[in-house]
Formats: structure tokens, C-alpha cells, sequence
């Protein structure tokens, strides 16, 4: 019986060493797997990050074009207004046409005709025509319309512009520069500042001649006095050279008689 016994001690003692060995392998496993988990959740994180990143950046192009395209869209904005903006508002138009009409009637001075029509120039405009022009310019611009140049070269008092619609058409910046240069002018006359008619006009253009023609008298009197002052520079030269050739010529005779009387020198 007590060897029995041993036996049983020595079988429990087996079982009591084997429970710490199957102990001691579960905690590699168990630390492997928490390795792994860990591995997998930072992985998880770091995509998460990237993904985060292309969103960010996808979002800021999205941004910039987005912000591109406003900007283009008020700069041609501003490119639309800017080109309204220089033409005549609808009231000052209404103001214009009228003070055209007055700018050539203190143009004349009384006279029939402002100026002279050049032969062989069918597509120049006379003031009576620029006033017809410019109510029709109006017409269109109160209807929000373009001129309609075609019917206007048609009609009896552009016949000249019959099959040349784009001469006609090209008159009407001019027409513009006129009616901007025409309400400024009357706009000054109603502020108490006078305006010059043709013949304080033409007396000062007499003025501008005769001074020019001064000024031109001035100017040929200086080549003259230039002129001249180049002959006596010439002449005072060629006297000084003349002058020194001869004092040249004098030292050298006197050079070749001391040489020629050197020999004689060194005899004695």
C-alpha cells in the first residue's frame, strides 16, 4: 500500500508539471496575436490617414477650380461693364443729341457749310448728317437695339452708303467721340464757361501760323549763323596751319645748319 501511494504522489507530481508547461507555450500565442491586432489597427489608422489626405486634397482642387471659375466669371463681368460703361447712359444721350446740333451752329459762326467736303470722298459725313445719324443712334439705344445699317444706308439721306454698310458702320465711334465732345462743351456753356466759336477759332489758328512762321525764320537764321561760324573756324584753321608750316620749315633750316656745321664744331 505505501508503494502505491508513491505511485499516486508521482502521477499527480507529473500532472502538476505539466499544467505550467501548457501555461508557459499559451503566452507566446497570446502575445503573437495581440502583435498582430495591433499591426492590423495601425495599418487601419495609416489608411484612414492616406485616405483622409486624398479627400483633403481632392477637396482643395475642387476649391480652386471652383474659385477659378468665379474669378473668371466676374472678370468678364468686369470686361462687360467696363465696355457699357463708355458709352453714353440713355439720359446723357437725350442730352447729346440736342447739343451736337448747338456744338455745330457755334462751329458755322453763320456760315452754310462747316468746313469743305474733299472730292472723290463719298463716305464723309457732313454735320447735317452726323445730327440725322445721332437721333437715329438714339432711336436704337432707347429700343435696346444695334442700328440697323443696312436700312440706314438704304434710306435717301445715306444713298452714298448704298451697298457699303460697314463704311457706315464705321462712323459710329466717331459719332460717339462727337456726342461725348458735344455734351461736355454744352454742359461748360450752362456752367457760365463760353465757348469759342468758329472765327475766335480760325483767329486763333491765324496766330499759330504767324508764329510758326516765326519760329521757321528763327530756325534758317540759326543754320545761317552756324553756317558762317563753321567758314571762320575753317578759315581761322587753315591760317594756323599755314602759320605753323612755317615755323616748321623755319626750324628745320636752322636744324640742317647745325648739323651741317656739327663736323667743324668737333674739328676745333
Amino acid at each position: 500500500m505505501p508503494r502505491a501511494t508513491k505511485k499516486s504522489g508521482k502521477t499527480s507530481g507529473k500532472n502538476t508539471n505539466v499544467r505550467p508547461r501548457a501555461t508557459s507555450k499559451s503566452k507566446p500565442s497570446q502575445a503573437f496575436s495581440e502583435d498582430t491586432h495591433h499591426s492590423k489597427r495601425k495599418r487601419g489608422q495609416d489608411e484612414d490617414e492616406v485616405d483622409g489626405d486624398s479627400a483633403k486634397n481632392k477637396t482643395a482642387r475642387v476649391t480652386r477650380n471652383a474659385t477659378a471659375e468665379a474669378a473668371g466669371d466676374v472678370e468678364g463681368d468686369t470686361i462687360r461693364q467696363t465696355s457699357d460703361d463708355q458709352e453714353l447712359s440713355l439720359a446723357d444721350l437725350t442730352e447729346a443729341v440736342p447739343a451736337l446740333k448747338k456744338m455745330y451752329k457755334r462751329m458755322k459762326g453763320g456760315k452754310r457749310q462747316l468746313g469743305k467736303r474733299r472730292s472723290g470722298d463719298k463716305f464723309q459725313l457732313s454735320s447735317s448728317l452726323f445730327y440725322v445719324f445721332a437721333h437715329r443712334y438714339r432711336a436704337a439705344r432707347n429700343a435696346h437695339k444695334d442700328v440697323d445699317y443696312q436700312r440706314l444706308s438704304e434710306t435717301d439721306n445715306f444713298k452714298s452708303f448704298k451697298g457699303h454698310v460697314e463704311e457706315l458702320r464705321a462712323k459710329e465711334p466717331e459719332l460717339k467721340v462727337l456726342l461725348e465732345k458735344a455734351l461736355a462743351e454744352q454742359r461748360e456753356i450752362d456752367a457760365g464757361k463760353p465757348m469759342k466759336n468758329i472765327e475766335a477759332l480760325e483767329k486763333d489758328i491765324a496766330m499759330l501760323d504767324v508764329q510758326h512762321k516765326e519760329d521757321v525764320a528763327k530756325c534758317k537764321q540759326l543754320e545761317v549763323d552756324i553756317q558762317q561760324q563753321e567758314e571762320q573756324h575753317s578759315l581761322t584753321i587753315s591760317k594756323l596751319k599755314e602759320s605753323y608750316e612755317v615755323e616748321i620749315g623755319k626750324l628745320q633750316s636752322e636744324l640742317n645748319e647745325v648739323k651741317a656745321n656739327l663736323p667743324n664744331l668737333e674739328a676745333k
